[in-house]
């Protein structure tokens, strides 16, 4: 596609908007993406697949993450979402995030007297959406400021499809 052609398809994706289908991958449970328990602090794990080659639209745009949860130990980290093949992965977009933990033992009683309670669920928007063509494997990778351990986060990817049609 010539740069006139992504213009005009931005353009009306901006106007023309309703034919633009947004849906989450993987389809099922999200994925965990976590270090291997090995890596140093602010060092990449080893990609994780979210989903297989055509398993997304062709073309579709990467809009963003939704992490449900966050897993072992509250964290600071970078997710690196990627597309090809495996050993041949690309990354498209790295998203800062902070890895909050649900306090164990919260109860009602807890929550009535105003106690702070996490939320396990976040979502980030990319400021602009990343086009992503030939349905390829996507898959992420995780960096975080702990020491090695197995903290990371479960997530989904938000893609855009139709647009500009």
């Amino acid at each position: 596609m010539g740069l006139k052609n992504e213009v005009d398809a931005l353009y009306l994706a901006q106007l023309e908007s309703g034919n633009i289908r947004y849906t989450v991958q993987p389809l099922v449970a999200p994925t965990a993406v976590v270090s291997d328990g090995v890596v140093a602090a602010w060092a990449w794990a080893p990609y994780v697949q979210i989903c297989a080659a055509a398993a997304v639209a062709n073309p579709c745009w990467l809009c963003g993450v939704v992490i449900h949860t966050a897993a072992v130990e509250i964290h600071n980290g970078d997710i690196a979402i990627a597309s090809g093949a495996l050993a041949a992965e690309v990354d498209l977009a790295i998203l800062g995030y902070a890895g909050v933990v649900a306090i164990v033992g919260v109860t009602a009683a807890l929550i009535a007297n105003a106690q702070p309670v996490t939320i396990a669920s976040s979502t980030i928007w990319l400021p602009l959406p990343i086009k992503i063509i030939g349905a390829p494997r996507l898959a992420g990778r995780v960096r975080k400021s702990t020491a090695a351990s197995a903290a990371g986060v479960s997530l989904k990817v938000i893609l855009a499809q139709a647009v500009g049609t």
